[in-house]
C-alpha cells in the first residue's frame, strides 16, 4: 500500500522548524542590512574553489587535521605521501616509527621501513654519487628495521600522547559532521521513504504495508534512541515528523499508540503531539 507523501524538499521543511524552534529569539530576526565579513579560514583548510560550498563541518575537520599534521612536523616528520585512505608520514630519523593518519582521525604507528638516502644533505644532487655502484650501501638507511622492539616502543608511546588532544578533536569533528548529516539528511529521508512508501529502516527488513505498521516503526525510533544529546536530537526530528506528517494524515498517531511509545521511557522523554479535534497541526 502506498499513499500519498509530500516531496523530500517539503520533509526539510519540519526539520527548518525545528532548527528555527531552538534558536534564541534573536536569532529569529531578520538579518541586519550590513552582515559582518566572514571568519578567516583556519589554518591548513583548504580553500573552496570558486563554485563551491565547504560547510562548517568540513572546516572544523581541516582544522583539526593540520593540527594533527602541525604536531607530526613539530616532531620531525617530513610531508605526508598520500595512499588509499590514509597519509603515510615519514621520520627524519630512520629509528622512529611511520605514522598512517587516517582519513577518520586514527593514526597507525608501525617501524619505519629502510630508505634510500645519500649522506649529507640529500637536496644536493651531487651527494648521489655516493649511491654509484659499489658504494650503494652507504645510502640504504635501514635503521627502523634492526631497532629493536624494546627501543621502539617508547618512541610510538612518545608519538601517540603527542598527537592524543589533536586527534581526539579530529575524531569529535567528524563525528559531528556525521552527525549533523544524519540528523538533517539521512533520517528525513528515511522517515518519509517509511511513511509515504513504507521502505523499512533497516534496509534488510521487508516492506511495510499498513499504516499501523508504519507508526509503530516510527514510534519505536522514537522511542529506542539512547540517552544522549545525540540521541534527544534524533528524538525531536523523529517527533517533529509525527507532528507535522503523520499526524496531517489519514492515518494519524493515536492517544493510546503515544502514552505507549512514551509509557516508562528511559531518558524521561516526552511525546507531545497534536490529536484529531485539538485544533490544526502547529
Amino acid at each position: 500500500m502506498t499513499f500519498s507523501s509530500r516531496a523530500p524538499e517539503r520533509a526539510r521543511a519540519w526539520v527548518c522548524a525545528l532548527a528555527l524552534a531552538s534558536a534564541p529569539a534573536w536569532a529569529q530576526d531578520p538579518p541586519a542590512p550590513a552582515p559582518a565579513p566572514p571568519p578567516a579560514s583556519p589554518v591548513g583548510a583548504v580553500e573552496p574553489e570558486p563554485g563551491e560550498l565547504i560547510v562548517y563541518g568540513d572546516l572544523e575537520i581541516a582544522r583539526a587535521r593540520a593540527d594533527v599534521v602541525r604536531d607530526l612536523k613539530a616532531l620531525g616528520y617530513k610531508s605526508g605521501k598520500r595512499k588509499d585512505g590514509y597519509t603515510v608520514y615519514r621520520p627524519e630519523s630512520p629509528w622512529r616509527p611511520s605514522v598512517r593518519v587516517y582519513d577518520d582521525g586514527f593514526i597507525v604507528l608501525k617501524r619505519t621501513p629502510p630508505r634510500f638516502m645519500p649522506p649529507g644533505d640529500p637536496n644536493k644532487k651531487i651527494n648521489y654519487l655516493w649511491c654509484v655502484p659499489p658504494f650503494t650501501p652507504m645510502c640504504l638507511r635501514i635503521g627502523g628495521v634492526v631497532v629493536s622492539k624494546r627501543k621502539l616502543q617508547p618512541q610510538k608511546a612518545r608519538v601517540a600522547n603527542a598527537l592524543e588532544p589533536e586527534l581526539r578533536d579530529w575524531r569529535a569533528a567528524v563525528a559531528a559532521k556525521a552527525m549533523a548529516e544524519r540528523v538533517g539528511e539521512t533520517l528525513p529521508d528515511q522517515l518519509d521513504a517509511l511513511w509515504g512508501e513504507g521502505v523499512a529502516l533497516d534496509p534488510q527488513a521487508p516492506r511495510v504495508v499498513a499504516p499501523a505498521d508504519r507508526r509503530a516503526a516510527i514510534l519505536e525510533l522514537w522511542r529506542s534512541r539512547t540517552c544522549t544529546p545525540e540521541g534527544a536530537q534524533v528524538r525531536e526530528v523523529v517527533a517533529l515528523f509525527l507532528a507535522f506528517e503523520v499526524q496531517a494524515s489519514p492515518f494519524p498517531v493515536t492517544r493510546a499508540e503515544a502514552r505507549r511509545a512514551q509509557s516508562d521511557h528511559p531518558c524521561g522523554a516526552r511525546l507531545d503531539l497534536p490529536f484529531p479535534g485539538d485544533g490544526p497541526v502547529p
